[in-house]
């Protein structure tokens, strides 16, 4: 494990056990062997570590999903969720400490820096995208993570085939 990857374990745990806001930077480097030149030098705020950690979690997703060979929605949800569910413990402390909304800046600036020169339809369409996929990552959050994963993928998958927006007739 690297050093920026020991602090980012070091602000998890802490965070199963004290309120995100009261976690000081004396804590996060003590934990993490490391001294605060260091912390500052990759990070500016707890909040970077947390989107550090969850871009190496979209990494993680983005390399598992390559590797199927014929891709459908299904397994693109699918991969998603299994991924996160491996990560369970950093996405339920965060939840429990108020910064799932950083998931969402992290899909937006993942997804803006692989997309190369959008047209303005690819880039609505990206954050449209981004944003069903955040709110149905944070639904499942909220339900502790425990619904079946296969279940979802399947849910998911119908939604996107059947999207039927419900403000059509207001």
């Amino acid at each position: 494990m690297n050093t920026k990857e020991e602090i980012a374990e070091s602000l998890i745990t802490l965070m199963k056990n004290k309120d995100f806001e009261n976690i000081t930077v004396k804590e996060i480097t003590g934990r993490a062997r490391v001294n605060r030149s260091t912390y500052y030098r990759n990070f500016k705020s707890k909040e970077d570590i947390l989107k550090y950690k969850l871009g190496l979690i979209m990494d993680e997703y983005m390399d598992s999903f390559k590797e199927i060979k014929e891709k459908t929605k299904k397994d693109y949800i699918y991969t998603i969720l299994s991924t996160y569910s491996k990560h369970k413990d950093v996405f339920l402390v965060m939840h429990q400490a108020k910064q799932t909304y950083l998931l969402q800046q992290v899909y937006m600036e993942y997804f803006q820096n692989k997309i190369k020169n959008p047209s303005t339809y690819d880039l609505y369409k990206t954050y449209y995208h981004m944003g069903g996929i955040y709110n149905f990552t944070i639904c499942w959050i909220e339900h502790g993570m425990a619904d079946n994963l296969e279940e979802l993928a399947t849910i998911g998958a119908e939604i996107t085939e059947q999207f039927d927006p419900v403000l059509v007739d207001i």
